[in-house]
């Protein structure tokens, strides 16, 4: 049973991530692209949209839409102008695919499986924007909020209002300090950390809660000094720029691990 559910629940998360990566391209090319002046009904280009190739834009055939190995079965290769496919989609639906098998090995809840699912969505439309223009939408940073204050509410202390413990608080507390933490760190650093950042520790600090969000800037630290230094030594890895880290990538793939590792240390 623990083999099928962690092997449904990496197909899901599989063909989840296919679907976030092209929305989060979709959003990218909308409102932050030198293109988005020329794209007129933005919402409807993001929902109605199909998958296209980077070069030359045709149609994406339904045989390389499918995760990891719609890439092999078109050879790598656009089959309109032949220009190669870049490995980064089938890598990271492979790791997508890796990650939903882990989660669901674990055996979570139907509603902690869809919460995470929801957050996968909106933390990597925050990675994927943030890595290419190091902004951070709005939107996904109150998406978070929101699902994190639901997931705390309804999810993990559904009886809070009888206040029969300090769990709630707790949660809330180590949120709220980090948040704070980060304002003071950003006015101190002359504001060259994006607000942006300061509201994404918040909402990933609601849906991780204590005490895995005490740990979450330390691994974010942790894997931007990692990214950068190896950055350093090789002219392959693109960073949006030399001086300045996309944190909210970081924050995100932080939280993506620590809740994994939450799940197995429970």
């Amino acid at each position: 049973m623990v083999i099928f559910t962690a092997c449904a629940a990496g197909v899901i998360f599989s063909v989840w991530h296919s679907f976030c990566d092209a929305l989060a391209w979709r959003i990218y090319t909308a409102y932050y692209s030198p293109q988005r002046k020329s794209i007129t009904g933005k919402l409807s280009f993001i929902l109605q949209q199909h998958s296209r190739c980077e070069f030359c834009a045709a149609k994406v055939s339904w045989v390389g839409l499918i995760p990891v190995l719609g890439y092999f079965l078109v050879h790598g290769k656009c089959s309109h102008c032949t220009r190669r496919i870049s490995l980064r989609f089938p890598v990271f639906e492979a790791l997508a695919l890796l990650y939903g098998a882990a989660f669901g090995a674990l055996n979570p809840a139907p509603a902690e499986f869809m919460v995470t699912l929801i957050a996968y969505a909106l933390i990597w439309i925050v990675m994927t924007i943030d890595y290419r223009v190091m902004l951070i939408p709005t939107e996904a940073i109150l998406g978070l909020l929101v699902l994190g204050v639901v997931y705390l509410l309804a999810i993990k202390h559904p009886y809070w209002y009888e206040f029969r413990d300090a769990d709630l608080g707790l949660d809330l507390a180590v949120a709220f300090v980090w948040y704070f933490l980060f304002h003071m760190l950003r006015i101190l650093s002359g504001y060259k950390m994006g607000l942006a950042d300061v509201r994404l520790v918040l909402g990933v600090g609601f849906l991780l809660g204590h005490p895995l969000a005490l740990f979450l800037p330390g691994i974010a630290a942790f894997l931007a000094i990692a990214f950068y230094l190896i950055r350093r030594r090789s002219v392959l890895i693109y960073a949006p720029s030399e001086t300045h880290i996309p944190f909210g990538v970081f924050l995100g793939l932080g939280y993506l691990l620590l809740n994994l590792a939450g799940r197995v240390t429970g």
